[in-house]
C-alpha cells in the first residue's frame, strides 16, 4: 500500500459527491493503522458519520456469492454413514453421527479448517473417489490447525464435499456497521448483547456483536464499527469492555455456558469468549452540545481525535452543488486495498533512524513543556505516535514531511487532552503555542549531542508559560494590529490554530477544551 490509495479514494469520493482533504483521508487512514480506534469530532452535520461510512464502504468488498449447506438438522453424506449438522455458526460445526443425543459421537470443525480442506480438494482436482487419508495428508502439509483435529478426515471429507456441491446463492455480506448510541446506555450489553437469562438457549444479539463475529471468520476483510454520537451516554460505561480488550489484548466475556464436559459451550451461536480481531477498526463520531458527555483523557489518549471543520470557501462550494452523497459510486471502488489494510494494521515497524531521533526529539520537548504543569504524557503516546508517523510516511510517497506528520500527532494526541480554566490551562497553551511556532533546523549542535534548536526553544517555551513577556503572548498583536505571530508562518499549523482557538475561548469564557460545539 502506498500513497496511491489516497489519490484513488479522493477522486472516488469526489465522483459521489463527498467532499473531503486529501490531507485528512491520508490523516485518518494512517490513524486506523496506527491504532483500531479513532474518535471524529466537530459540528454536527459537517460529515463525520459520512467519512467513516463513505470509508468503510469504498474498501469493503461487494456481495459476494457464497454456499453454506451447514443448517441444523442437515445430513451430510460420507462414503459410509451421513453426519447430521446439529449446529452453526460464523467459527464452528457441530456433527453428531446420530440423531441419538446418548449414543451419538460429536465433534465440532472449525469452518476455517473445513474450507482448508475445500481449496485442497480443489486445486488439486480431487473427486469423491480420493481416499480421506490422502487428503488428509495433503492438508497436513500446510494447515494452521493440529495433526489432531485433522485426524477427523472422514468428517472433514464429507463436510468439504457438501460445500463444494452446495448450490450458490447471492447474500450481502457487510462490512460495516452503524451503530446509534443510545442516551441509556450504562452497560456492555449494548454493544455486546447478553445471554437471555429466561430461554437458556438464546443470546441477545447486537449489530456491533454479529460484525465482531464476522470479522473473526473473515479474518483477511478490513470490518468497521462505527458508532454513531458516541458520547451520548458515558463512554467508560458501556465501551469499558472494549477498551480494555484492545488495549489488553485479552478475550471479551460473554457468557458462561458449559458443555457436558465443562468446556466452553456455544450458546445461539455465539461463543462464551471472543478476541476483538485485529480486522476490526472502531469509529466513533462525536458531537458537543447541553445533551452529551465529555470525554475522559483514559478513552482520548487510547485514541487519534480527528475534528472536522468547514470553511467558508467549502460551505460555499456546497452550495453550489448541494447534491446528495451517492454511496453506489464508492461501494467496493477500494476494495483491492482491504487485505492490505488489515495486514498492514497488524505491523509494528519501527521508525528510520534519522526520523526516529526528530521524533524523540519533538516528543521529549513535548513532554518537557507540559510536565512543568503536570499534563504530560505517557508511553502509550509514543508508541502509537512513531506508529503513526511511519504510516502517514507510506501513505504520503515521495512528498513526505516530518512535520506534517508531527503536527497531525500533537493534534490528534495531545491537545485533545487538554481541558479545563483559565489558571490551569493558560500557561499550558501559551508554552505549547510557542513550541509549534517556532522554526526548526535538524542539525546538531556543536557537542553532536543533540539538535542545535532545542536549547533555545526550552528556555523561550518556559518564558512563555510564567506569561511574564507580553512579546510572547500567542494572540499578541503589532501596532498596527497585526498578529504577532501569523497562522501561516506556524512551523506545526494545524496545531498551532487550534491552540489559538482554545487559548481565544479560554480568556474569552474562562474555560476551554479541545473539543468546539
Amino acid at each position: 500500500m502506498n500513497d496511491t490509495i489516497i489519490g484513488q479514494c479522493l477522486a472516488d469520493f469526489e465522483a459521489a459527491n463527498f467532499r473531503c482533504d486529501a490531507e485528512f483521508i491520508r490523516r485518518f487512514v494512517a490513524a486506523l493503522l496506527a491504532k483500531r480506534f479513532v474518535i471524529l469530532t466537530g459540528l454536527a452535520g459537517c460529515g463525520k458519520t459520512k467519512l467513516a461510512q463513505a470509508f468503510a464502504r469504498w474498501i469493503s468488498p461487494r456481495a459476494g456469492a457464497t454456499s453454506d449447506p451447514f443448517f441444523p438438522g442437515t445430513e451430510i453424506p460420507s462414503d459410509q454413514i451421513s453426519y447430521i449438522v446439529k449446529g452453526a455458526d460464523h467459527l464452528a460445526v457441530e456433527f453428531w453421527n446420530g440423531w441419538d443425543e446418548a449414543k451419538a459421537i460429536k465433534v465440532v470443525l472449525p469452518r476455517a479448517l473445513i474450507q482448508e480442506w475445500v481449496e485442497y480438494i480443489s486445486a488439486n482436482k480431487l473427486t469423491k473417489d480420493t481416499p480421506a487419508r490422502q487428503i488428509r495428508e495433503g492438508v497436513a502439509a500446510t494447515t494452521k490447525y493440529s495433526t489432531q483435529l485433522n485426524s477427523f478426515e472422514t468428517i472433514f471429507k464429507a463436510a468439504a464435499f457438501a460445500t463444494l456441491d452446495a448450490p450458490q446463492a447471492s447474500r450481502a455480506y457487510r462490512c460495516y456497521e452503524i451503530v446509534s448510541v443510545g442516551a441509556d446506555w450504562t452497560s456492555s450489553e449494548h454493544v455486546l448483547g447478553y445471554a437471555d437469562s429466561l430461554d437458556k438457549n438464546r443470546y441477545i444479539r447486537t449489530k456491533a456483536l454479529d460484525l465482531i463475529l464476522r470479522a473473526v471468520a473473515e479474518p483477511e476483510l478490513p470490518h468497521f464499527l462505527i458508532l454513531d454520537e458516541m458520547n451520548l451516554s458515558h463512554v467508560e460505561r458501556y465501551f469499558a469492555d472494549l477498551l480494555s480488550a484492545i488495549e489488553s489484548g485479552e478475550p471479551l466475556h460473554l457468557h458462561s455456558d458449559k458443555d457436558a464436559n465443562g468446556a466452553s459451550a456455544v450458546r445461539d451461536g455465539v461463543p462464551g469468549e471472543v478476541h476483538l480481531p485485529p480486522n476490526l477498526f472502531i469509529v466513533g463520531t462525536v458531537n458537543v452540545d447541553e445533551t452529551t458527555y465529555m470525554f475522559s483523557p483514559k478513552v482520548l489518549d487510547r485514541a487519534n481525535v480527528l475534528e472536522f471543520r468547514v470553511s467558508s470557501s467549502e460551505l460555499k462550494g456546497f452550495l453550489e452543488n448541494p447534491a446528495a452523497v451517492d454511496f453506489a459510486k464508492v461501494d467496493a471502488a477500494g476494495a483491492g486495498y482491504g487485505k492490505r489494510l488489515t495486514a498492514l494494521a497488524q505491523q509494528s515497524p519501527r521508525l528510520p533512524d534519522a526520523e526516529r531521533k526528530m521524533f524523540e526529539a519533538e516528543l521529549c520537548l513535548l513532554f518537557d513543556a507540559l510536565q512543568a504543569t503536570n499534563a504530560e504524557f505517557g508511553f502509550r503516546v509514543a508508541k502509537e505516535g512513531a506508529l503513526f508517523l511511519h504510516f502517514h510516511k507510506v501513505l504520503s510517497g515521495d512528498g513526505w514531511e516530518f512535520k506534517a506528520a508531527m503536527d497531525a500527532q500533537i493534534l490528534q494526541k495531545l491537545l485533545p487532552k487538554l481541558h479545563g480554566s483559565r489558571n490551569l490551562l493558560e500557561p499550558i497553551l501559551c508554552t505549547l503555542a510557542t513550541v509549534c511556532f517556532a522554526k526548526r533546523t535538524w542539525e546538531l549542535d556543536d557537542e553532536g549531542k543533540e539538535f542545535a534548536y532545542l536549547k533555545g526553544l526550552r528556555a523561550e517555551a518556559a518564558k512563555a508559560a510564567r506569561m511574564e513577556d507580553e512579546s510572547l503572548d500567542p494572540l499578541g498583536l503589532t501596532p498596527e494590529g497585526n498578529r504577532i505571530y501569523p497562522t501561516a508562518e506556524a512551523y506545526y499549523r494545524l496545531s498551532f490554530e487550534k491552540i489559538l482557538r482554545m487559548l481565544e475561548r479560554l480568556r474569552a469564557n474562562g474555560f476551554t477544551s479541545f473539543a468546539e460545539a
